[in-house]
């Protein structure tokens, strides 16, 4: 019997615009080539489940849950490692034994190296005129094209704000090709609004927007205007909206809107970028007006999200023409004033680095700590010039600390790893405080962008003397695939669905290995055969390389990594201990033999080990130290996981999941003002997570502060209309109110 073939898989973690070009982008696949496929449409978003865009049918029989999604994606090949296929032999070769292909392109048609351009072009066309849309929606639609497709040119403005300003999460990201400031689009449309024989129509997802410019451009259109949507849900008027736009002859919006794109590449019509469309001299006038705005009329701006994207235009400006001061001014007081956007923060720090401000940084930092939200990647700037200016000020242990953090939080972003290396290089990271691994594989992964980092970042500490750049340094990538278990995230998965390891191994396999160098290749290949799930060549390599080489600690180390993954503990504790007494400086390898107690259920064991190795005070990583919390807690001493979570959290404050463990165990040690500060604080960032908003109930409740818990889940309920946990908590909650109050009475009579 033949196996199974795989299945496409659409999905894409984003709104309206970036799902539909997902979703058409599989069907067009799905047509050209025969093949099934599902749509996984997650509930969130403010979106639904499908069933207010699509036919019922449709979704009936395509539609997938998160379980299911998550099955498959486990079986899963992302499209950027597929889109390369060279024939279609190549491309179906990916969906064999029941292997599946994940869509998620946020933009354009996607077409494989062999398929004929204008026979995708034509099947994409045929998609999207039979898209099985909701039959309400689908009768909008065609009254719609009807009214704009009367002969006259129909220009559409796409001004983007929405959530890019006022989601918790998208206003702590910068956006500059989704958010264009009004002064772009002001001069682009006073120059360019042309006369009775076209319709301009401005399409924007917030109603200030659209108030002001129709106040200063009478003759502009807009979709309210042109739509009659009174008996549509949003999720529909949005979706109207896109194919609205999409009729149009052209569309002037900002570079990288997935909306106002989709709508581009639905349509097919042309398609300007707002910036390039202004000249430089009108640019520059319009940027100097924000700066100016920004540092002397902040009440001009509509909240905390417009002022932090406007903040990326007037950075980008002010340093460009020679103003650096004039921007880290303006930004330090936003943030002083208690501007709480992520990026913003790693922004401020990077120019004030670059000015030369190395203890004025130090003096912001607990400004930023006082509320930062959400993304790690601004959390890990920040440490990173926070501990290059503690360096460069002369405490070098405070700064090596904060490097660590950043490095953990994202080891393989460019500058961050760069950075590692150089620390590496010159011995401020060693065996004893950093991860290790083998230098002979090291050598050929080079850092070939080290130049370039060291330039445009550490020029200055160069100069000072604080780092050193006089030979090789490592790359550190080969210590990400080292060890996955001790970085922020499973990086492990991570690259095993992007298809980055089975690319190493066939890199490896097209190498000749000296004698000399043949167990360095064979562990190494053994090592990423285990990261790819292939057990028995894993087994017989690592096995040969240890034979080969017995004196040497990675070797051990990767052997244990292959027993502990199969199952034989002591076999793993065995070659873990084989390695530690070949390298008994080698921190990590401690940390990796506690990570293997405590997996096993030795939580004692696993204590020990771990309590011990942190309070040398060496090995700093978040991960270290969380699983030394976790070890600690599981093997009865509450007091040694508190103190070490507190410390991991003071380097990684962003862990939702530990905060909540730190305040759990907090409340069990009787410290409840202690556990209500922390959950304070996380709420602040991670309220859609249930779990945090059900400690802080129930030790509100215990406090008897039931009505202050009542009022705090109906704004939850409120955000988050999809937790039903809230909705349940609450209901709960509201029986319980009047009896407290009985016995509250009751005790004010006596």
């Amino acid at each position: 019997m033949a196996p199974e073939r795989g299945k496409l898989i659409a999905f894409r973690a984003d709104r309206m615009g970036g799902r539909l070009i997902a979703l058409l982008n599989t069907l067009r696949f799905a047509r050209s080539h025969d093949l099934p496929f599902v749509v996984h449409w997650r509930d969130s978003d403010g979106l639904g489940d499908g069933t207010e865009l699509f036919h019922p049918d449709f979704v009936r029989d395509h539609f997938i849950d998160k379980p299911t999604y998550q099955a498959m994606k486990a079986k899963a090949t992302a499209i950027g490692t597929v889109i390369h296929s060279p024939d279609r032999a190549r491309f179906l070769s990916h969906l064999e034994g029941g292997m599946h292909v994940l869509l998620d392109p946020p933009f354009d048609v996607l077409r494989l190296p062999f398929e004929d351009e204008a026979e995708v072009a034509r099947t994409f066309r045929a998609v999207v005129e039979e898209l099985p849309l909701n039959p309400v929606l689908a009768r909008h639609l065609a009254t719609l094209r009807e009214r704009l497709r009367d002969g006259r040119r129909t220009v559409a403005y796409h001004i983007r704000r929405g959530d890019l300003t006022s989601d918790m999460r998208a206003m702590n990201r910068a956006w500059p090709n989704k958010f264009v400031p009004d002064e772009f689009f002001e001069t682009h449309i006073r120059a360019n609004l042309e006369g009775d024989g076209t319709r301009t129509v401005l399409f924007s997802d917030n109603a200030s927007v659209l108030e002001r410019y129709t106040g200063m451009f009478p003759d502009l259109l807009t979709f309210a205007r042109i739509a009659d949507t009174s008996e549509l849900t949003e999720v529909q008027r949005d979706a109207l909206e896109l194919f609205a736009m999409s009729l149009s002859d052209l569309i002037v919006a900002p570079p990288s809107s997935a909306f106002s794109s989709t709508a581009k590449t639905i349509g097919g019509g042309d398609f300007r970028d707002v910036e390039s469309e202004i000249t430089p001299e009108a640019r520059h006038a319009a940027l100097d007006l924000l700066a100016d705005r920004l540092r002397d009329e902040p009440h001009l701006f509509a909240n905390e999200g417009e002022i932090g994207q406007y903040l990326v235009y007037a950075c980008e400006h002010l340093v460009k023409t020679g103003r650096r001061g004039q921007f880290v001014e303006t930004a330090r007081r936003h943030i002083e004033g208690g501007l709480n956007i992520a990026f913003v923060h790693a922004m401020t720090l990077r120019e004030m680095f670059f000015d030369g401000q190395y203890q004025q940084i130090c003096d912001l930092r607990p400004a930023i700590d006082r509320g930062f939200v959400a993304f790690q990647r601004s959390f890990a700037q920040v440490a990173l010039y926070h501990g290059l200016a503690l360096l460069m000020l002369g405490r070098r242990e405070a700064g090596l600390e904060q490097i660590i953090s950043a490095f953990w939080h994202e080891p393989v972003e460019g500058e961050i790893n760069a950075l590692a290396g150089l620390l590496r290089a010159q011995g401020d990271f060693d065996e004893g405080n950093f991860w290790i691994t083998d230098p002979e594989i090291e050598r050929l992964f080079p850092n070939r962008f080290i130049v370039d980092h060291v330039r445009n970042f550490y020029s200055a500490a160069v100069e000072a003397g604080v780092l050193r750049f006089d030979k090789m340094v490592p790359t550190n990538r080969v210590m990400v695939w080292e060890w996955p278990d001790f970085t922020r995230s499973d990086l492990r998965s991570h690259y095993k669905f992007r298809g980055h390891f089975r690319t190493i191994l066939k890199i490896l396999e097209r190498r000749d290995w000296t004698p000399a160098y043949r167990p360095h290749s064979d562990s190494f290949t053994g090592m990423i055969a285990l990261r790819e799930g292939d057990l028995d060549r894993a087994r017989q390599m690592l096995g040969a390389a240890v034979a080969a080489r017995p004196d040497v600690a990675i070797f051990h180390k990767r052997l244990a990594e292959l027993h502990h993954e199969t199952g034989d503990h002591a076999a793993a504790l065995a070659a873990m201990d084989a390695a530690i007494a070949l390298a008994p400086g080698a921190s990590i390898l401690r940390a990796m033999r506690g990570l293997f107690q405590w997996r096993a259920g030795d939580a004692a064991g696993a204590a020990e080990t771990l309590v011990a190795l942190v309070d040398e005070g060496r090995l700093r990583f978040p991960s270290v130290l969380f699983l030394a919390a976790d070890a600690a807690r599981d093997a009865g001493r509450p007091e040694d996981a508190v103190r070490i979570l507190e410390q991991a959290l003071r380097l990684a404050p962003l862990n939702w999941r530990k905060q909540c463990d730190l305040a759990q165990m907090k409340a069990d040690l009787g410290d409840r003002e202690g556990a209500r500060r922390v959950l304070d604080w996380t709420l602040q960032w991670a309220d859609d997570h249930p779990p945090l908003v059900m400690l802080n109930t129930d030790l509100m409740v215990e406090a008897g502060q039931i009505d202050q818990a009542v009022t705090r889940l109906e704004r939850l309920m409120v955000r988050h209309p999809d937790k039903a946990q809230y909705a349940r908590r609450h209901k709960k909650l509201i029986r319980m109110a009047p009896k407290a109050q009985g016995r509250k009475k009751a005790g004010e009579r006596t």
